[in-house]
């Protein structure tokens, strides 16, 4: 019986030690999430590298566009809502990403959720939007509540199925 009992403690020794660890290890990313929401900025990267850090002043310096879409949530009923944003294609051409050799793209928010998107739906004109604008409103942040600052939009998606909330990232793959 003692044995037992000392291979259980020295069992939870051992994933208390991995707890810590990967505590330590992702504290770096915690305050980048921080900082990113604070600061209402989204990253590009390419391959797991930072290729440009997004603002709000840069998706308004591409002229953005007005558009319907039907959005509904887990507990309310479609309707149809007006964004504005920024297509995805063009925003990664205005950063003059190569795309021939791209196969997907996945796009995340600061709640750890991800949208994986092929090229071709992001290749489609208007339907793949970086919006930070529903019905006439900035969107707000995750603490204060909202949606935003930035959603990712798929028009071509019933109902807002794969619709990204507080975008944190687009990874080019």
């Amino acid at each position: 019986m003692k044995r037992v009992n000392l291979i259980v403690y020295l069992v939870l020794c051992v994933l208390f030690v991995i707890l810590i660890i990967l505590v330590l290890l992702n504290r770096g990313d915690v305050e980048l999430r921080r900082a990113l929401a604070e600061n209402r900025e989204f990253q590009i990267r390419v391959e797991g590298e930072v290729i440009s850090t997004i603002g709000l002043q840069f998706l308004l310096d591409m002229e953005p566009q007005e558009f319907t879409a039907s959005y509904a949530t887990s507990i309310s009923a479609p309707r149809d809502v007006t964004m504005r944003g920024v297509e995805l294609r063009l925003l990664l051409d205005a950063l003059e990403i190569d795309l021939s050799n791209v196969n997907h793209f996945v796009v995340s928010g600061l709640d750890s959720y991800y949208t994986p998107l092929s090229i071709d739906e992001v290749l489609i004109d208007e339907n793949v939007y970086i919006c930070y604008s529903m019905d006439g409103e900035m969107m707000k942040s995750q603490s204060e509540g909202g949606v935003g600052p930035y959603m990712l939009v798929i028009r071509s998606d019933r109902f807002a199925q794969r619709w990204c909330k507080y975008i944190e990232a687009v990874d080019v793959r």
